[in-house]
């Protein structure tokens, strides 16, 4: 009986992907081979093939007027973001926070600005016509969407003790069926702080961190290696691959002291696995959060039959990696090897410890590789700001010497760079929050235990935070720049903010300079696509084609 009725509307939802052209929709979301309109009864679906069939669909999809709506309301009594003055009579109730009618208009809209794959233009027309604060109720997510920095630093002061986030169901499904513990990902309260409490110290110490930068050193080494080799011999190879390999690379030999050796010409398939995997596991996700869960679950739906085959494979290759390191270096000796550090605390468990691993290999492999990406693409697009960073690495770095920290604490620009990248195309683009406590945000009275999600993707391109928002200027962040406006830090927080911030963020960032100044000292980028990389969103944001570039050596 369900699986018919699922059957019959999503036989209305491949008549809309047939006949979507005549009303202007995209297909792009229309390959998902999960039921995209869950609430939907057969009654629904008849309807909607019937407005699709009929071409009316256009003139159904925008039949919903929405209010613009201002952020001048003063605050609340208790925490807010609108002043420092209190009056409760000014404040307008949490049912009053805009939002779509309906959960069918919702996806309709969203199809109408291209699916899934391009929600950054649904997100974007969703602040254009709410304004800076919206409800949004879509798949499993039900929250508060906020676009403005005041609002932001609110979240932040109200997210208490233990910063929550919001939950990710289906990857805490998994972990539950299959015996895999929790990681300082998904785990809350005390068990979070627990975890935390332990990766402080190897992941966000800076003299802990710095431990790795002759390490990483040979990494961008290897990187550069494999460039000259095959990339810049030839103008038509992706870079994509190896700079996932160089990511994996990096975080392998920090995690475990570990060489593996991804950017020789021959690659363990067993690293190739997992790489495909950690993209598997992403794309699934995406399915998954944005329709029924319990029902894809219940018909064992490819998705999730593929997330949990993603998983499996995460799990298994960090568990041999980890088991190469305890049996050649012990548990107890707290050495510079992260695994072997956690071990030697005797705070974890053993299933803990390799949820925790799982976590930080996975989760850095795509987001600190994405990001670079992004880094490359807009250097070789923007001459003058590749010429700036030659000239800063040149004066600092002598030829022939490796990058130390001590050359590292002069490189500004890059550093600069780095930021302003991540301020156009933060690979996380939103982050999520469980209030603590009650909050006004933009006006609007948001009781505790609402999920809020400040998408800092939006406010990173507001005309009204940033000069020319969409020009890639790296000096906005240089200090001694004075002619440029100062940057409120909750308007561009890629790492997210607060105690919950990204626990990652220094080893990433060191990876990426590392290897951004060899890059540079050694080759001058130039595009090698027709037009610079466009976003699109696959849980994370990434670019919507390869990266190519010509490399050319520096004299």
């Amino acid at each position: 009986m369900v699986t018919s009725r699922v059957q019959r509307v999503y036989v209305s939802f491949q008549a809309i992907g047939f006949y979507g052209a005549k009303c202007g929709l995209s297909s792009s979301v229309y390959s998902l081979p999960e039921n995209p309109f869950p609430m939907a009864t057969p009654v629904i679906s008849m309807l909607m093939f019937r407005y699709v069939r009929t071409g009316q669909c256009a003139r159904f999809a925008v039949n919903v007027r929405h209010r613009q709506l201002t952020t001048a309301a003063p605050q609340s009594d208790g925490v807010g973001s609108d002043g420092p003055t209190s009056n409760r009579n000014d404040v307008k109730p949490f049912e009053d926070i805009p939002r779509s009618k309906s959960k069918l208009s919702t996806y309709i809209d969203l199809f109408r600005h291209g699916g899934l794959s391009r929600m950054d233009k649904y997100i974007l027309w969703r602040r254009q016509t709410f304004g800076p604060i919206w409800r949004e109720i879509f798949g499993i997510f039900d929250s508060v969407i906020v676009a403005d920095p005041v609002a932001a630093e609110a979240v932040t002061r109200a997210e208490g003790k233990y910063p929550r986030r919001q939950p990710v169901e289906p990857w805490l499904l998994y972990r539950k069926l299959d015996g895999y513990s929790i990681g300082v990902f998904l785990a809350e309260g005390e068990e979070w702080q627990r975890h935390r409490t332990v990766l402080n110290k190897p992941l966000l110490r800076p003299k802990e961190v710095a431990s790795h930068t002759s390490t990483l050193n040979d990494v961008a080494d290897d990187l550069v290696a494999k460039i000259r080799r095959v990339h810049a011999k030839s103008d038509k190879t992706s870079l994509n691959d190896d700079v996932y390999r160089w990511s994996m690379e990096g975080i392998a030999a920090t995690l475990f002291e570990r060489r593996l050796g991804l950017l020789r010409d021959a690659v363990d398939p067993r690293s190739e696995e997992f790489i495909q995997a950690v993209k598997d596991f992403f794309k699934y996700t995406e399915s998954l959060v944005y329709l029924p869960l319990k029902l894809q679950v219940k018909l064992n739906m490819p998705a999730w039959k593929g997330l949990r085959r993603a998983a499996k494979t995460l799990f298994d290759v960090t568990e041999f990696h980890m088991k190469e390191t305890i049996a050649s270096k012990g548990t107890g000796d707290g050495s510079r090897e992260i695994i072997s550090y956690l071990y030697s605390t005797g705070k974890l468990s053993d299933g803990e410890i390799l949820a925790d691993a799982t976590e930080l290999f996975s989760a850095a492999v795509d987001t600190t590789s994405t990001t670079m990406i992004w880094v490359l693409d807009l250097l070789a697009w923007n001459e003058d700001v590749q010429q700036k960073l030659y000239q800063e690495i040149s004066s600092v770095v002598p030829k022939g010497q490796e990058i130390t920290q001590e050359h590292l604490r002069n490189l500004h620009y890059i550093k600069a760079v780095v930021r302003e990248s991540m301020r156009l195309y933060p690979v996380a683009p939103a982050s999520s929050r469980i209030l603590a406590s009650d909050v006004v945000l933009c006006g609007y009275h948001v009781p505790a235990e609402t999920v809020v999600v400040v998408h800092t993707g939006l406010m990173s391109r507001d005309p009204e935070l940033f000069e020319d928002p969409d020009k890639f200027l790296p000096e906005r962040w240089m200090r001694s720049e004075q002619q440029i406006p100062r940057v409120n830090q909750y308007a561009a927080q890629p790492f997210a903010m607060g105690p919950r911030q990204c626990i990652g963020r220094r080893l990433a960032e060191l990876e990426m300079y590392l290897c951004i100044a060899k890059i540079i000292q050694n080759f001058v980028l130039e595009p090698n696509n027709d037009q610079p990389l466009q976003p699109r969103l696959r849980f994370l944001q990434i670019g919507d084609k390869p990266l190519r570039l010509k490399f050319h050596d520096r004299i």
